[in-house]
């Protein structure tokens, strides 16, 4: 009856000694650290046929977060579920889709919203509801011509209200994301392809993809923006296509985005893609990352957020048009921090967690996860952690775990062979912490 195994995948050895060190992890602020080069986590090959942008959506629960890889060779947009490997689900399609390139993905994260623009001849932006994907309404500014690569960014302005931005060869749209009302257009100073946008400093980044001269700086109605002068930074990094570009605002430590953080912008190589990084206060150059194996890379996306076994979220880039391949940015930090001579970091797992069984429904075997937390400056702290199964009238089946553990992420495996098909419970005990969830069982 009890067939499961217990695998402890996370530990948390050092404690942070340094105050100048704890402040910069704090800060999301990242040292010179000229070159690192590291092993891809994730590889996924899906539907897509000539995949482009990358883009996720935060769920509530972190075991269905969803990413979204738009392919323009069959028009269609991959769809994703956590924890991503072998988890593909039915592909997004519409009507509007229909015989163009499909490119281009952003996420309204407040409203739950997910656009997606389409190229030459449709030349529209496609809205659906999250999670369940329903087709709201589309939008484009009439006559618009989409060519074949449009991309999308989404700004929140001081005021709350919000722009979205649609690049189109050497323009860009920008729109109302609520109702679809175009509300103008701005020609940027050099050639475009992706945008990122930065509710904080109320800019918009705009990469060089043609003459390679940096990435420009755009106040929310397209006219530049200037700092010290100029609105251009990365001067003489890139040695290939600007292509894909994201901002990292650290929100597992700081949930409000205080300006603090990261740019990163790929470099297209066809060979070794960089990854080129940026602080993003002073815009300066600080680094260049390469994925083993990574090349021609169109679209990066960042989730920044906890997810079960990457505590600091996931970095996701395109590889040469075909797959999508995903490091977490605990590693990325773990290799910079080393690179420079700093200690390694230690990830602050600041409350308990018990996660959605996966899969749910399932049939025999499926896993369950949860995480214990550490203390700082008080190092890691032991727990007495008990987890047991029980049907629906409250009678224990089994106890998958119930001993001392250290704090970490860990997982349990269970095996529901010889039970009948139905509804089941599964609760965490530890310290105060009391936590029951449903798990589903079909035979």
């Amino acid at each position: 009856m009890r067939n499961f195994t217990f695998t402890f995948f996370y530990t948390f050895l050092l404690l942070i000694s340094n105050t100048g060190f704890a402040q910069r992890l704090q800060e999301c602020s990242l040292p010179k650290f000229n070159q690192v080069s590291l092993e891809a986590d994730l590889k996924l090959n899906g539907s897509g046929e000539d995949i482009d942008s990358i883009e996720f959506w935060k769920s509530p629960d972190s075991s269905e977060t969803l990413m979204f890889v738009t392919a323009k060779g069959n028009n269609l947009v991959e769809v994703w579920k956590y924890p991503f490997k072998g988890n593909q689900i039915a592909s997004l399609t519409h009507t509007t889709f229909q015989n163009s390139p499909v490119n281009g993905v952003t996420v309204d994260q407040n409203k739950n919203l997910l656009y997606v623009s389409i190229g030459n001849p449709s030349s529209t932006i496609s809205v659906f509801s999250l999670p369940d994907l329903n087709f709201l309404f589309n939008f484009n500014r009439a006559g618009a011509n989409y060519y074949t690569e449009p991309n999308l960014a989404l700004l929140t302005l001081k005021d709350g209200s919000k722009k979205i931005y649609v690049s189109a060869d050497s323009t860009v749209d920008i729109h109302n994301p609520e109702t679809g009302e175009f509300i103008q257009t701005f020609a940027p100073i050099k050639g475009l392809e992706t945008m990122a946008t930065d509710n904080f400093y109320q800019r918009i980044y705009i990469p060089d993809e043609n003459d390679r001269t940096g990435v420009y700086l755009y106040n929310p109605d397209g006219t530049p923006f200037f700092l010290n002068g100029s609105n251009v930074f990365g001067e003489n990094v890139f040695d290939s296509d600007a292509e894909g570009i994201i901002i990292y605002t650290c929100p597992t430590n700081n949930p409000v985005d205080s300006g603090f953080g990261f740019i990163v912008v790929s470099d297209q190589k066809a060979d070794v893609t960089d990854f080129e990084f940026f602080d993003r206060i002073t815009l300066e150059h600080l680094g260049t990352l390469n994925i083993i194996g990574v090349s021609n890379t169109d679209g990066i996306a960042s989730y920044p957020y906890f997810l079960p076994n990457y505590p600091y979220g996931i970095f996701a880039v395109v590889n040469n048009d075909q797959t999508v391949v995903i490091v977490g940015w605990d590693i990325i930090f773990n290799q910079i921090f080393n690179i420079t001579g700093n200690k390694e970091i230690n990830f602050y797992l600041p409350n308990y967690q018990l996660y959605q069984n996966y899969p749910n429904p399932f049939n025999p075997n499926t896993t369950i996860r949860y995480s214990i937390p550490n203390y700082i400056p008080s190092g890691v702290e032991e727990s007495f952690v008990q987890l047991k199964v029980y049907d629906v009238l409250g009678n224990e089946i089994v106890t998958l775990f119930n001993e001392e553990i250290p704090a970490g992420r860990y997982e349990v495996d269970f095996n529901a062979s010889s039970l009948a098909s139905g509804t089941y419970y599964y609760r965490i005990r530890s310290n105060d912490f009391v936590q029951t969830k449903k798990m589903l069982l079909i035979k």
